[in-house]
């Protein structure tokens, strides 16, 4: 999970049956909620998980969990039993600083990179001991990558990928324990235009109705990329789209910016069009970022 001050890695031991559960960041309440896509309100009865981020902040003191950007869900290890969790539950944390956006941990490896956007940097996090990977208290900060207005970082298909102002990028991890680095494939990749609008890199996720397709939004739209064919196929040519994701149905489920940057509610459309809304949930005086699939067991 992702936050803009601080980062984390939370233990879950939730059952992995949920085919189509959506995990919600909700900045007014500082709670990251999983619920099930069909639940007819997403009420408090309906909360299949929950998240709390909201320490005891004094007057004087700074509130790293101000702002929830993204959440990502990853196996680690096991909170038997429990429904919800708090920071008491927090596992690993991290302050890379600079606007952090999201966070993703390389499997098998033990590390974690963060993006931050302002001015824009990959944060590669790598444990000291390379026999001893799931060993988080040996989880260190290792390197700074300089990449402009970073946002959405994601690992899919043996390779890291991350969005920044006008590209997407993406890099192998090589070397083990404090030896591993970021090595960046090629050239940045263009993305696409939308007559009118920049193209600052926002969102990224991997589609589960196509595993060659990521779902990438920036400032003016969003977009499927097929990372076998290197096309850029544009699904909406509409403005804020915080995130989106893609179900094994076809669905599409995105979070749009309307007040304040931020979205009341998460709304769901046809494969066949994505920029028709056919349902949503949420609530009026939510603060949802982002959305994203729940699923442990995401590669």
């Amino acid at each position: 999970m992702i936050f803009k001050q601080a980062l984390l890695s939370l233990s879950l031991a939730i059952s992995t049956a949920t085919a189509y559960h959506l995990a919600v960041v909700d900045q007014n309440t500082k709670t990251v909620r999983v619920f099930p896509r069909d639940a007819a309100t997403w009420n408090k009865d309906a909360i299949y998980w929950s998240f709390t981020a909201d320490p005891d902040v004094g007057w004087f003191e700074h509130d790293d969990w101000a702002d929830l950007d993204d959440v990502k869900i990853r196996k680690t290890a096991d909170l038997a039993g429990h429904e919800s969790a708090d920071l008491d539950d927090v596992v690993w944390e991290a302050t890379p600083g600079d606007n952090p956006h999201s966070l993703e941990r390389i499997p098998h490896l033990g590390a974690f990179v963060a993006s931050s956007s302002d001015p824009g940097k990959l944060t590669l996090y790598v444990p000291t001991d390379a026999s001893d990977v799931n060993n988080l208290s040996k989880i260190k900060k290792s390197h700074e990558y300089k990449l402009d207005m970073a946002h959405g970082v994601l690992w899919h298909s043996g390779k890291l990928w991350a969005t920044g102002k006008d590209y997407l990028y993406k890099f192998d991890v090589v070397g083990k324990g404090k030896d591993i680095k970021l090595v960046l494939d090629g050239e940045g990749i263009p993305l696409k235009k939308i007559p009118g609008h920049k193209k600052n890199g926002h969102d990224l996720s991997a589609s589960y109705k196509d595993p060659n397709v990521l779902l990438v939004t920036h400032t003016g739209g969003a977009f499927a990329y097929n990372i076998k064919t290197g096309v850029f196929e544009t699904l909406m040519a509409v403005t804020k789209i915080k995130s989106l994701v893609q179900h094994s149905s076809g669905e599409y489920a995105w979070v749009r910016g309307e007040k304040n940057e931020l979205g009341q509610y998460v709304s769901f459309s046809d494969e066949k069009d994505p920029k028709t809304v056919t349902d949503r949930r949420g609530w009026g005086d939510a603060e949802f970022y982002k959305a994203k699939i729940f699923d442990p067991d995401y590669e």
